[in-house]
């Protein structure tokens, strides 16, 4: 084992040798002892861990995190009134493009249904007697 596999050894396991794998265990440690640079990223290591091992997360007020789930749910109340509202359709200018594509659809559906109608009607002749 190198120094190179050693470091990615305590970035992947980190430095207690217990939580190191079996084949691996018996060779980090005779390089630790062997090599200063070694020992050294292994020291570092330890450093670390106890660090983040000593260091907690902030636990937040009580009355801060009241104030954070309030204003949550009450921004979720006010997305889903407006999301269910459907008067905005009616009082803006969309109400009018809105009820001008419906006209426009039910206008073009009644031609289409009568120009159906005939295409259907001139189906049933033959070429012949269209060019004849």
């Amino acid at each position: 084992m190198d120094t190179e596999k050693f470091a990615c050894l305590l970035d992947a396991h980190g430095p207690d040798p217990d939580r190191w794998p079996e084949g691996l265990r018996a060779a980090a440690l005779a390089l630790c002892a062997a090599s200063p640079a070694a020992h050294g990223q292994w020291l570092a290591a330890r450093r670390l861990d106890a660090m983040l091992a000593a260091a907690r997360a902030p636990v937040p007020e009580s009355a801060r995190q009241a104030r954070i789930v309030a204003g949550a749910v009450a921004r979720l109340r006010a997305q889903a009134d407006t999301f269910l509202d459907w008067r905005w359709l009616f009082t803006r200018p969309v109400a009018a493009a809105f009820a001008a594509s419906l006209v426009a659809g039910w206008l073009v559906g009644i031609e289409l249904a009568e120009s159906a109608s005939t295409y259907l009607a001139l189906a049933d002749l033959r070429l012949e007697d269209l060019f004849l």
